[in-house]
């Protein structure tokens, strides 16, 4: 992967997140409440996964049975304890992305539900709350701490040191996560199923949340003439949820599905070196995107955006203009 990849995924991660962190704080109504905390703190988190991103720069390898992600420490610079730390926290923020998308459409519901729930976010509560998406980020990193960091003399190791010299590269000057399902006799690695099965379930309990959530809501949201309300109410509760489904839809394909794929098919033995750059591409990009449906689905952001950007145009077209003119006129 070109080394320019990761700090231009930066600066736009950057300059998207800190414009929705600035319209968040200055275009948001007052009926929005916490949830505007909520977003803030998604966007920070953003800026962050992309911070581990530019350290790490990781590369993805995966042969038969076996997925890594790895870092030419020689070429970096890095200690290899040091690059093996980054990769398992660049890791995690993944834990902490899919559950911080489950607390939003929880916020939603309660929201929508119109029972008294949104208490539970007020002030006092909202603390426990930004923990929750940190605890599913902690989840992950444990996770591979436990049965994905290779040892010296492990089965994961030894398979992609034969990996590596198949490729006349030396595995010295690499550092590496990952797992292998089966070892070179074709017995099953349970460490790596192990790890396997706690992926799976870290990532249908934030799943279940996030489709329970969205379905109730939805049902709430397409009764909401039913319940009288408010043209202003209605227009923003359905444009927050679009935007979240939005949210949702994103990850899904640039993070379930991907992931899922790399997870699953090395169990049968199935290649999916295709999938190696597309990742790398995910973990660069992701943060970028993922504030994008807030911006374009909610209309105090979309029309702040549009008028600072047409404000914009006609500034500098103004400006070309006085220029020809100026240049006319001294001829």
């Amino acid at each position: 992967m070109d080394l320019a990849i990761q700090p231009l995924s930066f600066a736009l991660t950057f300059f998207i997140n800190s414009s929705l962190i600035y319209l968040i704080v200055t275009k948001s109504p007052k009926i929005m409440g916490t949830y505007r905390h909520l977003m803030i703190y998604f966007c920070c988190f953003s800026i962050f996964f992309s911070i581990i991103d530019v350290i790490v720069q990781p590369t993805m390898f995966t042969y038969g049975s076996g997925y890594f992600m790895i870092i030419d420490v020689k070429k970096r610079g890095i200690p290899p304890e040091v690059a093996v730390f980054f990769m398992k926290v660049l890791c995690g923020c993944f834990g902490v992305t899919i559950y911080g998308i489950a607390i939003h459409f929880v916020y939603r519901f309660f929201a929508l539900e119109r029972k008294g729930k949104l208490k539970y976010f007020e002030i006092n509560y909202l603390a426990l709350w930004f923990v929750i998406p940190v605890v599913g980020g902690f989840s992950w990193y444990i996770t591979i701490e436990i049965f994905f960091e290779s040892g010296s003399g492990s089965l994961e190791t030894e398979y992609l040191r034969n990996m590596f010299n198949k490729s006349n590269l030396n595995f010295a000057d690499f550092a590496s996560i990952g797992g292998v399902y089966y070892s070179t006799n074709n017995s099953v690695n349970w460490r790596s199923i192990s790890g396997y099965s706690c992926f799976v379930s870290i990532m249908v309990i934030a799943f279940i949340i996030i489709v329970v959530a969205g379905w109730k809501s939805w049902k709430i949201v397409s009764k909401l003439l039913e319940h009288g309300e408010s043209d202003f109410s209605r227009k923003l509760q359905m444009q927050l949820y679009k935007a979240l489904v939005a949210q949702t839809t994103v990850p899904i394909i640039l993070l379930f599905i991907p992931f899922g794929i790399l997870f699953t098919l090395p169990i049968f033995k199935l290649g999916c070196q295709f999938l190696n750059r597309i990742i790398v591409l995910i973990f660069a990009f992701y943060p970028a995107i993922d504030p994008l449906p807030i911006i374009y689905f909610v209309d105090y952001y979309m029309v702040s955006v549009l008028g600072k950007t047409l404000k914009t145009i006609l500034i500098t077209f103004r400006s070309f203009q006085m220029q020809n003119e100026s240049k006319s006129c001294n001829s």
